[in-house]
């Protein structure tokens, strides 16, 4: 058995190996500055713990618009420079196609994670460009237009509610909340013909297992700015790519509330969008028309939340979005989308077509709030055009409006940054603004840092003042790069709803401020305005704290996980004598897929109610050794106590989950 000098000293050639293999990656990057505060293995990733959007507009103040630093394994280029962000957008977007993914494992045995990398937004390849050709017909001109009566309708009920909400203006109410139910209506409406349900109380309904789609987008939303999240991310980028599955199932079942409320979410979201599939499924045959779904096992929830589901008997409008999936073919396959897959871009939309629009429309009726002058102009340009509902025709007589809506865009964007990756093979080159090139080589991670961009000094006058007017203002918008503005992203990558986006919002702040002008509540009287930072960016109140009970298991999660960086030089330090292939990680993972996919949770707080014995799990885990033992691709070196590979494996995987639940 090695001792502690023996494991001190492969822990430090395993550091010296991965230093050693980063060089020639910091050559190629030669061009980019280097961000400080570089710690061996984690790379500056530190430095993001308070806030990434923060921390690059510190970054670029000090080192410019293009830099670069370490997260993990990941050497992230990260751009302000308009000029550059247009290449890699748009002039070399064959080289930047992709977006990089969560974790690296191409597939997964495991049902959520495949619904998870299924949706629009991280799809790669010919995949995404089927995804995008299907619906795009959503968003054409003529299909934004004949959107407008429907943002009325649902803006009406918006204004019933503030009235009802506000009590004539005695009583404080959350403007956010409202928005979001306005956003959810919108979007069922008009992609799925259907109307989602946005009153009833989200607790009890979270609590008791119904289907409620605005506690589940929010639950989703709530978790990307979970603190521990930033743990998970930063092993993510530590371990091999092989070991990722099994630490996210680790990760997200050892942080028990939190797994409690994704599991919710995830289940509520894509039960909800397989009932609307199929029932436009069965339409489309009906009608006669062709479908070239492809069907798979693909799904994970109990029985409850198809039985108790409020859209088990909603038809889907002929022509919604579901019909154009339902019809789509996949260029890598040459068949049509799985069911998974098109089940997925309806998790998107339902998530994405509530989330930032409402996230825009509150940071703009903040700002609004906290500048009278802009409200007061507003105000007029809308009293002048009458009390009637706007139609599409009617939109141009807005420019105020809008603006007020881009200014606060600017300030405050919900996608505060976006991403890509080198997907070429020989990588890809830059030109700086003195012709110099810039290399950055195949799977360099590129982030566009929005925030930062919107806030510069070098495009913006008066950056930190909210001043729709720059927008009208023909000498300030010729004298500004056309690339200074991009809330919704650039190229041919860019969020394919934004013009929907632009409508919706604008038709609701004007049908909202024709009637009502709004003050910050007392207890909210305070600069800066507090955000949430998460997947998107959003109005935020108090921090969410950990629980202690989830704090201590992620800590522990982390520990053990973190030691699976020992995997290269092929020993596991803590299994007795066991050399493990490099197969060990899948191996273990298969056994997780397994037990998820029977309908298990095994790190979910429901285990510790159920009185389940921690030794039972191991004694179970040590039965399932008899299948794997003797698997090819695990190298057998039994250790002093004949411990072999299958069964330290699958040890290993029993002793992550009872440290778990012993938290």
């Amino acid at each position: 058995m090695p001792g502690p000098l023996a494991w001190a000293l492969a822990a430090l050639g395993l550091l010296l190996l991965v230093e050693a293999l980063r060089l020639r990656t910091r050559w190629q990057l030669r061009g980019f500055p280097c961000m400080p505060g570089y710690v061996p293995v984690f790379g500056q990733v530190l430095a993001l713990r308070k806030g990434i959007h923060t921390q690059y507009e510190r970054w670029a103040r000090q080192y410019g618009g293009a830099f670069y630093f370490w997260m993990g394994k990941n050497p992230v280029v990260v751009l302000t420079d308009p000029d550059l962000i247009r290449q890699v957008a748009v002039k070399h977007f064959a080289r930047f196609h992709d977006r990089p993914s969560f974790v690296s494992v191409p597939s997964s045995n495991n049902k959520r994670m495949v619904a998870i990398r299924s949706g629009l937004l991280v799809s790669r390849g010919g995949y995404w460009g089927s995804l995008r050709a299907a619906m795009n017909p959503l968003f054409h001109t003529a299909a934004l237009a004949s959107y407008v009566p429907t943002f009325n309708e649902s803006a009406s009920r918006l204004v019933e509610r503030v009235e009802e909400a506000g009590k004539g203006g005695e009583q404080p109410f959350d403007v956010h909340a409202l928005l979001g139910r306005m956003t959810m209506e919108v979007i069922g409406r008009t992609a799925f013909g259907v109307d989602f349900i946005t009153g009833g109380c989200e607790e009890e309904d979270q609590a008791a297992g119904r289907p409620n789609l605005v506690a589940a987008v929010k639950a989703i939303f709530a978790a990307g700015a979970f603190a521990p999240g930033f743990g998970i991310g930063l092993l993510f980028r530590l371990l091999p790519a092989c070991a990722e599955p099994l630490v996210f199932n680790i990760f997200f079942r050892a942080v028990g509330g939190l797994a409690k409320r994704l599991e919710y979410a995830r289940s509520t979201v894509m039960s909800t969008a397989d009932l609307l599939m199929q029932r436009a499924k069965r339409q489309a045959l009906a009608r006669g028309e062709a479908v070239t779904m492809v069907e798979t096992d693909w799904r994970w929830w109990p029985d409850t939340f198809t039985e108790n589901n409020p859209y088990k008997d909603a038809v889907p409008a002929a022509g919604s979005v579901l019909d154009m999936l339902l019809r789509a073919i996949n260029k890598e396959t040459g068949h049509g989308l799985t069911d998974v897959q098109i089940a997925s871009q309806a998790n998107t939309l339902i998530a994405a077509g509530y989330e930032t629009s409402a996230n825009a429309l509150a940071f703009a009726v903040y700002c609004l709030a906290t500048h009278p002058e802009a409200e007061a102009r507003l105000v007029a340009e809308i009293n002048a055009c009458g009390a009637q509902e706007p139609s599409a025709a009617d939109l141009h007589r807005f420019p105020y409006a809008e603006a007020c809506l881009n200014e606060a865009l600017r300030l405050y964007p919900p996608a505060h940054v976006t991403n890509r990756e080198v997907t070429a093979v020989d990588g890809a080159t830059l030109a700086a603004a003195d012709g110099t090139p810039l290399h950055l080589p195949h799977g360099t991670w590129v982030h566009f840092a929005i925030w930062a961009l919107h806030r510069s000094e070098q495009h913006w006058r008066q950056p930190l003042a909210y001043r729709p007017e720059r927008f009208l203002d023909e000498e300030e918008v010729a004298a500004r790069h056309p690339t200074a503005f991009i809330p919704f992203g650039l190229g041919p990558r860019m969020c394919i709803g934004f013009r929907f986006a632009q409508q919706e919002t604008l038709v609701a702040l004007i049908r909202l401020y024709q009637r009502f002008t709004l003050r910050l509540a007392d207890r909210q009287q305070q600069q800066p305005l507090p955000l949430r930072v998460g997947i998107t960016l959003s109005p935020g109140g108090a921090k969410r704290r950990c629980r202690h009970h989830e704090m201590k298991s992620f800590l522990l999660c982390a520990l053990f996980a973190a030691a699976m960086i020992f995997a290269p030089v092929g020993v596991c330090p803590y299994v007795d004598g066991a050399v493990i292939h490099w197969s060990f990680w899948q191996q273990v993972n298969n056994v997780w897929d397994a037990v998820e996919n029977a309908g298990g949770s095994v790190l979910s707080g429901e285990i510790c109610d159920t009185g389940v014995d921690v030794g039972d799990v191991v004694e179970a885990a040590a039965d399932v050794a008899d299948a794997l033992d003797g698997r090819p691709g695990l190298t057998s070196a039994a250790g002093r106590h004949g411990t072999t590979p299958a069964l330290a494996a699958v040890l290993t995987l029993a002793f992550l989950i009872a440290a778990a639940l012993l938290a």
